[in-house]
């Protein structure tokens, strides 16, 4: 474990690393990762936020169209999106939304890339999604969102917003870590 803290400890600035042989605890997926570490989920946010206000008609209605959601259904999760962003990129912390306030809560921070759930002790490695290569399938439920939820998915993926790409990974779950160009093999 400190070869594992002093890898992480010793990186500068925004770093890739590979997570291989990831076990999803909700799918029983196993898949190799490729995240970004260290990256400002603040900066992050703002751009989001800049690209929510920039969304026009234009961009609704192919959004619409794509995901086969009432317009007006999208204006309302557009709305919503904003709303959400703005609070979260508050200055003070308790303006922030439930769902933002109960994630900074439940972790120390180790390092900006290494997270201590506070109930379970489980250590996390945090980071941006960068890309996924599925080993084994897991068993994936149905998808049973209401319209406007997946009206706020779909303008998510449209406007390739970069705060919703942002993962947690359970450091127990982890097989390999390559890191700096060293392999760490976890048991």
């Amino acid at each position: 474990m400190k070869t594992f803290f002093d890898k992480f400890s010793k990186l500068k600035g925004v770093s890739f690393i590979s997570i291989n042989g990831y076990k999803s605890k909700t799918t029983g997926e196993i898949a190799n990762h490729v995240i970004n570490v260290n990256l400002s989920v603040k900066n992050a946010k703002e751009i989001d936020y800049e690209k929510l206000k920039n969304c026009d008609n234009t961009d609704l209605k192919q959004i619409s169209f794509n995901s086969n959601i009432a317009i007006d259904i999208c204006n309302v999760a557009l709305s919503e999106l904003l709303a959400s962003a703005e609070k979260n990129l508050n200055e003070n912390p308790e303006n922030h939304t439930a769902q933002s306030k109960g994630q900074s809560d439940a972790y120390f921070f180790l390092t900006p890339a290494i997270r201590l759930h506070k109930e379970t002790m489980d250590v996390h490695i945090f980071g941006q999604a960068i890309s996924k290569k599925v080993i084994v399938p897991g068993e994936y439920k149905p998808v049973k969102s209401n319209d406007k939820t997946l009206a706020k998915n779909a303008i998510k993926k449209h406007l390739d917003l970069r705060s919703d790409k942002f993962r947690d990974f359970v450091l127990g779950n982890v097989d390999s870590i390559k890191i700096a160009g060293d392999i760490l093999i976890l048991i």
